[in-house]
Order: structure tokens, then C-alpha cells, then sequence
């Protein structure tokens, strides 16, 4: 197995672009939720324009790990993590089409306060979707380059503050 300084490149490479889609998460859902009540600060138009970036990232985020880097290296240094990564892949197209549908369903709630909170509801399923998938990928890492990523080995710490 390698060192840490040798894959250190590929973790902190994927530390630092989950932290990028946690924060364009977290705007996204201000623009959702802001969105209600008395006191909306964004309307329908900013709630699609907010989903139609969270699908754009995350597409561009999955051609990122699908033409190799992170999971494949860890991969190859433990080839029993195979299957998990072609599972882990597996679910870029579902969450990608799950982003479809939260935008189609945008674009169709002008009106009625109970379809704009069902978009809520959808996009913090979304939301935890994606953390599940981040926490498989973080998983093949661990086994796969013998690092914590947001612990110590080797005496070396990844910190996961954002």
C-alpha cells in the first residue's frame, strides 16, 4: 500500500470537492426554503435556477469520478473495493435523474404552497441521498488508501472543517 503523502493528492481532492458541494447544497437549500411565506426572499424562477445549478454540479462532479482519479486509485491499491466502487457509480444516474424531477417539478409549481414545500421535502431527500453516496465514497477511500478523512493514520490529520 502506498503512503499517505503518495494518495494524498486523490483525498484531499475529493475533501475538498465534497466540501464544494456541501456548501453549493447548503445555498440551494436557502434558496428553497426562502422561497416561502410572508417573507420571501427568492421566487419559483430562483428555485429552479438554484436546482438547475445542484444538477450541473453534480453531473459534473460524477464525469469527474466516472473518468477515473479517487475511487479508481483506491481501487487499485484494494482491489476487494471493486464492487462498492461500481456501486457507488451505479448511482450517479439515479441522483441525476432525481435532479430532473425536482426541476420538472419546479417549473411546475407557480402556485399552491404545498408543491413548492414538496420541493423542500424532495430536495433534503436529495440531500441525504447524496451524503449517503459521499459516505460510501468516503468509506472505499479509508479502505483503500488507509486514511482517516476526518481522523488521524500515520500521524497525519485530514480535517473536514468547511
Amino acid at each position: 500500500m502506498r503512503t499517505y503523502d503518495e494518495c494524498r493528492c486523490y483525498v484531499d481532492h475529493l475533501i475538498a470537492e465534497h466540501r464544494r458541494m456541501h456548501r453549493m447544497l447548503h445555498q440551494a437549500r436557502q434558496t428553497i426554503v426562502g422561497a416561502h411565506g410572508p417573507d420571501a426572499d427568492a421566487g419559483p424562477d430562483d428555485i429552479v435556477t438554484a436546482l438547475r445549478q445542484v444538477r450541473h454540479e453534480l453531473a459534473h462532479h460524477f464525469n469527474q469520478e466516472e473518468a477515473g482519479g479517487c475511487l479508481e486509485e483506491a481501487v487499485s491499491h484494494c482491489p476487494t473495493l471493486s464492487a462498492e466502487s461500481r456501486r457507488i457509480e451505479a448511482e450517479h444516474p439515479r441522483l441525476l435523474a432525481r435532479a430532473d424531477q425536482l426541476i420538472a417539478e419546479a417549473l411546475d409549481s407557480h402556485e399552491p404552497m404545498a408543491k413548492r414545500i414538496a420541493i423542500e421535502q424532495g430536495f433534503e431527500d436529495l440531500r441525504r441521498q447524496l451524503d449517503a453516496h459521499e459516505a460510501a465514497e468516503n468509506a472505499v477511500l479509508r479502505k483503500g488508501f488507509g486514511v482517516e478523512l476526518n481522523g488521524t493514520n500515520n500521524n497525519h490529520t485530514l480535517p473536514l472543517d468547511v
